[in-house]
């Protein structure tokens, strides 16, 4: 039994009703299974209906609001993928925001709209943008990361096709930032006064979904 205080609502909102319905079904059932196969790393289901449905709340910072992030972290975090995509789960948007850390360093992976599962065609082209994502973090996040390691801890193919992918990703960053810079530029003295201070937004803004208390229904929260 989980607690009134434990307890998280998400509502799916999205202009066409009858996708919200599927998108909420879709991640509601998701979560539903996992627990049933007795995955332990994602929040478990409560109750679901059509446009909501709560579930546990996992306390504790995102991968990105954990730094650094050490080898043997990472090595948790994998094995929790490795274990979801063994189970024929997919997660699909395995962001740093998405991964959870506890405060018993367990890692938790929340946001399941686009888990894809096998038999789903989609299953694979899912599993490798985790194995993308994850090679990403190890890349980048990983403290003092062996590439030596890497060659082992990933499968060949994923070696060989980060080998053309990180040099264009850190080219696409390059653009971004240029990008970034020049709209800064362009804001005139009186645009930036008036821009909200970080305080001032920081509203979620998640699209089509946002999360809020289960108790209370109130102050909703970015996932």
């Amino acid at each position: 039994m989980i607690d009134d205080d434990k307890e998280v609502l998400k509502v799916v909102g999205t202009p066409f009703g009858p996708l919200t319905r599927v998108w909420c079904r879709h991640e509601a059932e998701c979560l539903s299974r996992l627990t049933e196969l007795g995955f332990l790393h994602a929040p478990e289901l409560i109750n679901s209906t059509d446009k909501s449905f709560t579930m546990e709340m996992i306390e504790g910072p995102s991968l990105r609001g954990h730094q650094p992030v050490d080898e043997e972290l990472f090595l948790r975090v994998q094995g929790v993928v490795r274990q979801l995509h063994s189970l024929g789960f997919a997660h699909g948007n395995l962001r740093a925001n998405n991964i959870l850390i506890t405060e018993n360093g367990e890692p938790f992976l929340i946001d399941f709209e686009t888990c894809c599962v096998r038999p789903n065609p989609l299953f694979f082209l899912a599993r490798f943008s985790d194995h993308v994502r994850l090679y990403s973090l190890w890349q980048s996040r990983v403290a003092k990361s062996d590439q030596g390691r890497a060659r082992t801890t990933f499968p060949k193919h994923l070696t060989a096709v980060m080998f053309f992918l990180t040099p264009l990703n850190r080219i696409v960053g390059v653009f971004k930032s240029i990008k970034r810079k020049w709209k800064r530029s362009r804001k005139t003295p009186l645009e930036r006064l008036d821009a909200p201070s970080v305080s001032q937004s920081a509203a979620p803004v998640l699209g089509h979904a946002f999360v809020t208390p289960a108790k209370t229904g109130l102050n909703p929260s970015r996932l």
